[in-house]
């Protein structure tokens, strides 16, 4: 593992929160069918907790065990309010210019309409080929399950045989280390979901490098074959 800093934990801008509180919001309000048990936010996150562990998507869990509601709803509910935490950022602009790769891919447990809106709120968008999310997985699989891999793998044109060829970027351990188990290259951006998921530091090691503060330039001290 290659690291660019000592710190392990990325400081976070307040979005995930928000999103977890929009979550939480969302299972209190929504009237009918087992969300009619669910009443105050702290029994939202006793629900929400097991469901998470189980299907690591919510709204998938949610689905899966029966509770009704419509989707698209779902989606706008808890994803509102991004521009307020996502701003422009030229420095990951500059990163991913500086990539000779041509070929960029999103693929992600959020709703692409959302993707494309964070992209664009960064100022990125242009530069990807793609953006895959839940509704190209058809809200039944999802990282880090091997079959949504291999889904997105087979949409691209990326034969099994070069998995090793992609360099996957990935905050959550379990989804990389999944990635790493299909060969593909690993990057871990460090973030909250670290200590989440019960993972120390030391955990990292079988990945190829490690950021620990923003997407950048740095990189290409830890990895410079990505340049090559």
């Amino acid at each position: 593992m290659r690291s660019a800093t000592k710190s392990h934990r990325l400081s976070e801008n307040g979005y995930e929160d928000h999103i977890h509180n929009n979550i939480f919001n969302f299972m209190v309000e929504a009237k009918g069918s087992k969300f009619d048990q669910i009443t105050s936010i702290e029994e939202a996150k006793q629900y929400w907790t097991p469901i998470f562990a189980k299907y690591n998507l919510t709204k998938r869990g949610l689905l899966g065990e029966g509770y009704e509601f419509d989707i698209e709803e779902y989606d706008h509910f808890i994803r509102q309010g991004a521009s307020n935490f996502i701003k422009k950022d030229p420095e990951l602009r500059e990163f991913l210019l500086s990539l000779p790769q041509k070929r960029k891919i999103i693929f992600t447990n959020a709703p692409e309409e959302s993707a494309h809106e964070i992209l664009n709120l960064l100022g990125v968008s242009d530069l990807f080929e793609a953006v895959l999310g839940t509704t190209f997985l058809e809200h039944k699989i999802c990282k880090p399950e091997s079959e949504a891999f291999d889904k997105v793998m087979n949409h691209i044109g990326v034969a099994k045989s070069d998995y090793h060829k992609v360099c996957f970027f990935e905050d959550s351990f379990k989804n990389l280390a999944a990635g790493k188990k299909l060969g593909l290259g690993t990057v871990f951006v460090s973030s909250s979901t670290l200590t989440a998921e019960g993972r120390s530091i030391d955990d990292l090691a079988q990945f190829q490098a490690v950021i620990e503060t923003k997407v950048g330039m740095g990189l290409k001290k830890l990895l410079p074959d990505l340049w090559d």
